[in-house]
């Protein structure tokens, strides 16, 4: 028995790059795959071998089974591993790896078929005597009223579905009709099965998955279990491991629900079984995913474990390499979901490039990302940056680490959701545990009003003496060496310059002539500076004795980005020899609304068109749905109108600000 020589990898950026580790450790070659637009990406760069998809959609890549099972045979691969989401719960793909010898690190593709679809996993766990969530299967085509059987509210669930995706909670019977086509249709577009299924609602649950782990030799082992409540749109963003919140008694109930339905299917591979509890304790077989999670990440670090070398040793023909009494938790580990998206605009997908990137570093600290300086976010991945796993001796200290440690994440570019995240860290609620599946939605105002940015007062000064030691002091800038930049300020009086920070116009005095104090006013106030540290693009600033470290890029327009503690604003010089302050003019252009001109807000593709021409529509309807990685943004009309002219199809893909429909007044 020997383990694989070569596996082909058919996933990509940080759970490629996971897989890889774990294999390079395991002395296995990886082949990567990979579409054009990411030929330069560090999981193409890593693998020992690479093969390109070419461009198209994803049903042309990475969700082309045949194209990625005869790279496989053409590469000499002997296993694939399809890491999360794609292929990875494709009981197809998992058959077609069968059929063509090829090793499928993951369960057979019997119990993908069985377990991939969701309402017969829960007839299966209910004949096990595991209690399940009352559900029925339904069909917009042949709509039944099976629903009359649950207690509004309830939840539209796709049967072939994950993460989130076309799931709905509506609260009465208009609803549901009006939405259960909406959500078959989504079902359709991410999973190309549109079967649904409704589920009663338990309010204030709480979110439980225990990671299994069987082989073929009829061994199954539980790696204890992972808390997932903190959810946004029905999507994982916080993950922890152990819920701490359990009590013994309960725990091992739900570890025992979750082996018993691993040994019931003999389960072989990784996989995760996932369970709601009520607010009385009582808890509920929800789903199970036989494939890696997106957060094993927490479960690896308070047992040790490497996940995915057991997946692979097992695929290879060995058994489990521990015992379920060497499973032993220690401390507890808290991960992050960092997005390219911005929770001001309703978190709408940001796909603008990465500039720059600074993430921290701490012994205790996990960080798994795939991002890079210039890297383009595309829309038809999932907006996930990174990850970031924090491991503490309890859940305090894991707490307390993430919230230090993640003030030195800078991304300059999209918009993320790190400052939201901040937020939740902060909030009381989660400190005390006192959590559930809807605490974001219960929270929601006081986490964005906490995370919408605004120029604090306490940064602009830092901002500002950025700006002046890159635009005027530093020795790499041109306009440092230009007579009438260098010297012509400093023949001044304590000249007034103008810059915007985020277009805001902020006017400043600068008293720049003595080289080793420079100092600029502000609101009459002088402000002197001290430039401790720089390196690349990270740059140390001492004001009043208080350092603040920044991150900062220029671009070809010399506009200056700065990133500070999550914090992302865009400096500009506007003129920069004026002594006097500028104000905002008019422009003779008028506004998007008053043309009635609709612009795409994001980079994406059509979805859906909800008018037509000639069409008199009214404020707020439904114009339009973009789809950009993986999430639906709803296009809705801002005033009272007609519909004079639709610019795209359905289908299309469309950039940021391209012209969509133009509207004029009703007649």
């Amino acid at each position: 028995m020997v383990l694989f020589d070569k596996i082909l990898i058919a996933n990509r950026g940080e759970i490629a790059l996971r897989i890889i580790r774990s294999a390079k450790k395991l002395a296995i070659r990886t082949v990567a795959i990979y579409t054009e637009s990411e030929k330069e990406a560090d999981f193409v760069k890593l693998a020992d071998e690479s093969v390109s998809l070419g461009n198209g959609d994803l049903n042309s890549t990475f969700l082309n089974i045949d194209k990625i099972v005869n790279i496989a045979i053409s590469t000499g691969s002997k296993a694939i591993h399809p890491g999360y989401g794609f292929l990875s719960e494709n009981q197809a793909f998992a058959k077609a790896c069968e059929e063509h010898k090829i090793i499928f690190i993951g369960p057979t593709s019997n119990v993908l078929q069985l377990m991939g679809n969701k309402p017969s996993a829960k007839l299966l766990a209910a004949s096990l005597g595991i209690p399940v969530i009352v559900s029925h299967e339904i069909n917009y085509q042949s709509f039944d009223h099976a629903e009359d059987q649950l207690h509004f509210p309830v939840l539209i669930k796709a049967s072939y579905g994950g993460g989130g995706k076309g799931m709905e909670l509506v609260r009465n019977q208009e609803e549901l009709e009006r939405q259960v086509v909406k959500s078959s249709h989504a079902a359709f577009n991410y999973f190309g099965n549109g079967e649904l299924f409704i589920e009663q609602y338990i309010q204030k649950a709480r979110h439980i998955e225990v990671q299994i782990i069987g082989d073929n030799y009829n061994n199954i082992i539980h790696l204890y279990e992972r808390e997932c409540s903190i959810q946004r749109n029905h999507q994982k963003i916080i993950e922890e491991a152990p819920a701490s919140f359990l009590s013994s008694e309960l725990r091992i109930k739900i570890l025992d629900a979750a082996l018993k339905i691993g040994k019931a299917v003999h389960y072989s591979g990784a996989g995760t079984v996932e369970f709601l509890i009520d607010e009385a304790g009582n808890y509920f077989f929800m789903e199970m995913n036989p494939r890696i999670q997106v957060e094993h990440a927490v479960t690896e670090e308070i047992t040790g474990i490497d996940i995915v070398s057991e997946q692979i040793q097992i695929a290879s023909g060995f058994p489990l390499s521990i015992s379920q009494e060497m499973v032993i938790v220690k401390g507890h580990a808290i991960e992050l979901r960092i997005y390219a998206e911005d929770p001001s605009q309703n978190f709408a997908p940001s796909p603008l490039p990465v500039f720059s990137v600074s993430l921290p570093e701490h012994p205790n600290l996990r960080i798994e990302t795939d991002i890079a300086s210039n890297k383009q976010v595309t829309n038809q991945f999932d907006p996930l940056l990174l990850k970031v796993t924090a491991r503490g001796v309890d859940r305090e200290s894991a707490i307390n680490l993430l919230h230090g440690e993640i003030r030195n994440l800078d991304i300059i570019g999209p918009d993320t959701n790190t400052r939201y995240l901040e937020a939740i860290l902060a909030h009381p609620d989660y400190k005390q545990n006192n959590i559930t599946v809807e605490f974001c939605k219960d929270n929601h105002k006081s986490l964005i009003n906490k995370y919408i940015k605004q120029i604090i007062p306490v940064y602009l000064d830092y901002l500002i003496a950025l700006s002046l030691e890159k635009t005027y002091l530093g020795k790499e800038n041109p306009k440092a060496s230009d007579p009438w930049n260098y010297v012509g300020y400093w023949r001044l009086n304590d000249p007034t310059i103008t810059l915007t920070v985020d277009e805001e116009l902020v006017s400043v005095g600068i008293c720049l002539r003595d080289n080793a104090k420079p100092a600029f006013t502000l609101d009459g106030k002088k402000i002197c500076f001290k430039i401790i540290s720089e390196s690349k693009s990270r740059i140390s600033i001492m004001i009043n004795e208080k350092m603040m470290n920044l991150s900062y890029v220029i671009d070809n327009q010399n506009n200056i980005w700065i990133s500070c503690e999550n914090c992302q604003y865009k400096i500009s010089f506007p003129k920069l020899l004026k002594s006097y302050p500028e104000t905002i003019v008019s422009s003779n252009s008028t506004s998007t609304f008053e043309t009635g001109e609709i612009k795409s807000p994001l980079h994406g593709k059509i979805l859906e068109i909800n008018v037509e021409k000639n069409q008199i529509i009214k404020k707020g309807d439904l114009m339009m749905i973009i789809e950009a990685m993986k999430s639906e943004n709803r296009i809705l009309s801002p005033k009272d109108a007609k519909v004079k002219k639709i610019a795209v199809n359905v289908g299309a893909q469309v950039t940021d600000q391209m012209p969509l429909i133009f509207l004029e007044d009703k007649i």
